[in-house]
């Protein structure tokens, strides 16, 4: 009897094992999570990449433009190969998120969405480190990404691409944004109140005024042209770079890609 049971319990372990192991192995291998983060009265869609493992991770957050054509998925992939949980993000009023679209908002949306992730349960429920963010923005998300990872100690490093820098912005260019918004029916915006705020707060938003708190920041800037030169020089602890192509780096994504992960991993 003693030796049926040995066998019964030896073959009930052999059968199952795999079954276990793989039911482990789905547990702790990549993912994707759709999220949705209350934000005062109104909501927004999240998207995270979570990197296979057990172990918490230092997370991307990526912020994108105006309107947000340009997602920067085929970098997350590549972030999430390193080990690097990803972050996506529609700020409110921008492609199905509720709510008004403003930079201030998108200011807001940032701080509200790392205090999200920070939360003792979410950090373990998607395995992330709460004292080592990092912001990787594109060209308005850019100046969104300096502004707020210097207000943000959570936020250990900063990584953008052709950034739009409100604060010294000519008038030239943020008309431009004004007739650009007109006809971006993906966002929740009054174009003339938008306008009006970027124009009212160009010294709030300047990138400059933020240098002493971005001094013990790593910050990576590239760009594809040098309009942005003369402001960028006036940071501390900044590596600069400059490639020659679009506002989108079409023809330079696996550079940009590369150059990202390695200063990342540096």
């Amino acid at each position: 009897m003693i030796y049926l049971s040995k066998i019964i319990f030896l073959f009930i372990l052999f059968f199952t094992y795999p079954l276990t192991a793989q039911i482990s192995d789905i547990k702790y291998s990549t993912s994707n999570e759709e999220i949705i983060i209350s934000i005062d009265s109104d909501s927004i869609a999240t998207y995270a990449m979570l990197a296979a493992g057990t172990e918490k991770k230092e997370t991307v957050i990526l912020l994108h433009g105006l309107p947000g054509n340009e997602r920067n998925l085929d970098l997350a992939q590549e972030l999430r190969k390193n080990g690097f949980n990803v972050i996506y993000f529609n700020y409110r009023g921008a492609w199905g998120s509720q709510g008004e679209f403003s930079y201030a908002n998108c200011l807001q949306d940032v701080s509200e969405v790392i205090d999200f992730f920070s939360k003792p349960e979410n950090s373990e429920k998607y395995k992330i480190r709460t004292d080592s963010y990092i912001l990787f923005g594109h060209s308005l998300g850019g100046g969104i990404a300096l502004i707020s990872g210097a207000l943000d100690n959570r936020v250990k490093k900063i990584a953008v691409y052709s950034p739009f820098h409100i604060g010294t912005a000519s008038d030239e260019s943020l008309h431009w944004a004004y007739e650009y918004s007109k006809s971006l029916f993906m966002l929740e915006l009054n174009p003339e109140k938008f306008y009006n705020e970027l124009l009212a707060n160009k010294n709030i938003y300047n990138v400059v005024n933020y240098n002493k708190e971005l001094l013990q920041k790593p910050l990576l800037i590239l760009d594809e042209n040098e309009r942005n030169k003369i402001w960028i020089e006036k940071l501390k602890n900044v590596e600069y770079v400059l490639m020659q192509t679009d506002h989108s780096f079409s023809d330079k994504r696996s550079e940009l890609i590369t150059k990202v992960i390695n200063w990342l991993n540096n």
